[in-house]
This record gives C-alpha cells, structure tokens and sequence, in this order.
C-alpha cells in the first residue's frame, strides 16, 4: 500500500511538472518588420489558451541600428493587434510606454526585449484568436509566455510620451538663465536717467537768464530821475530868489 502511494504521488508530482511545462514555453516569430508598416506576423490562439491578466508575456527583438541616422525614420515600436477583423490595437497595456501618436508601443533600440502583461479585457479575445503584431524598425524574433514574471518588468519612464526626453526635462523652463537677471535687475527702470536728471525742466535758462532784459533799462529810469532832481532844485533855486527879493 504504502509503495502504491507512493507511486501516486510521484505520478501527481510529474503531472504538475508537465502543466507547469505546458504554461511557460516559446514561439519563434523570426519576423523583420522593416519600416514600410507592410510586414506582420501573428501567434495563434492557442498558444495563449492558460494566460491571465497576471501572466508575463516576453517579445526578444533585434532593433536596426542604422535607422538613427535616416530622418523621418528613426524611431522603433511595436504594435499589438488582436488577430481579429480589423487588426484592433490591444490597448492598455500599461507595462509598456505607449506612443505620442497612442497608437503604437515606443521600444528602446539599444534593448533587446521586452515583457508585459495583458489587460484583463482582451484576454479572452487574444485566447480565440491569438495575436498580431506590426511594427517600425525591429526584428522579432521569439515570444515566450510565463518564462518571466513581473519582476522582470521594467515600466515606462514617463507615463504617455516616454519616448520623449525633451519634453520631460525641459531645461529652457527649469534653468532660465538669461530670463532671471533681466527680471531682477530692471536696469532700465531702477536708473531712469531721462526721467531723474531733466535737464532742460530745471535749469530753465530762458526763464532765468532775463534779468539782463532789466538790467539794460537803468539808463531810462535814471535818467529821468535826474530830470526830475534837476527840476526840483531848479524850483528851490527860484523859490530862494523870489524870497530873496521880497526881502530885499
């Protein structure tokens, strides 16, 4: 009895292992993408037949160096699609930073893989009918479901636009160097060298200066004066002569 329990249980032991087995494995993609948005390549459903919202799906690529060169071109994404009319972007996927356009996933060129989980609403869709991927600039080359867990993820540096570092450092902004000493300083108002030295207002010269115009007219008024003392005295002197006579 106890050898058949034995046995039993190294048979559930085995069966374990198999499932285990059976829920981590790897699909060769092997698929170049290029750049003309015309290549793809799909996984079927089954392969995703055990996942859950918790599961760690790993996607290893090979990205093409030589496009940070090409302008209009440099960039690397990759675009998961449920393998079902229309191709619908799996959205959400919150372990990956999501595009500027939202319509891709930005991958980082000198990676050479990444690992995410799926939103628990497109599960069961992607379990019917598996999933599709296009892309930018990348060579796909496996993808393995439950080899990695979520410690292996790496989140997106900066919410929507990850792959945007000028936006998210902003030095112009943060630094301002040459906009906080004109502020501070305000040569141009604190001195105000028109407004506190008016020349022209204070020294008034015109007004000043006419006293000369005054000055000029003492021949005038002293003269008649003298005239007027010369007639005084003229009329004294008469006055004298005419007592002088009545004495006489």
């Amino acid at each position: 009895m106890k050898t058949l329990k034995l046995l039993a249980g190294v048979t559930a032991a085995v069966t374990a292992v198999s499932a285990l087995a059976v829920s981590a494995f790897a699909y060769d993609l092997n698929k170049d993408l290029m750049t003309g948005w015309s290549a793809s390549v799909t996984v079927p459903g089954s392969e995703f037949a055990d996942i859950d919202e918790n599961t760690v799906i790993t996607i290893t690529y090979t990205a093409d160096a030589s496009l940070a060169d090409v302008d209009g071109q440099n960039y690397w994404c990759i675009k998961p699609m449920v393998n079902d009319s229309g191709w619908p972007l799996v959205e959400g996927i919150t372990d990956l930073p999501l595009s500027e356009g939202k319509d891709t996933y930005t991958l980082d060129p000198e990676a050479t893989e990444i690992n995410f989980r799926l939103p628990a609403d497109s599960i069961e869709a992607i379990k019917t009918a598996g999933l599709a991927f296009m892309g930018h600039g990348v060579t796909l080359n496996a993808l393995e479901v439950g080899t990695a867990t979520v410690d292996d993820i790496v989140p997106p540096s900066s919410g929507d636009d990850a792959d945007a570092p000028a936006d998210s450092e902003e030095p112009a902004d943060t630094e301002a160097p040459a906009d906080a000493p004109a502020d501070s300083e305000e040569p141009a108002d604190t001195e105000a060298p028109a407004d506190t030295e008016a020349p022209a207002d204070t020294e008034a010269p015109a007004d000043t200066e006419a006293p000369e115009a005054d000055a000029d007219k003492p021949n005038t008024d002293t003269g008649a004066e003298g005239i007027a003392v010369a007639a005084g005295i003229a009329a004294i002197a008469a006055g004298a002569a005419v007592v002088a006579k009545k004495r006489k």
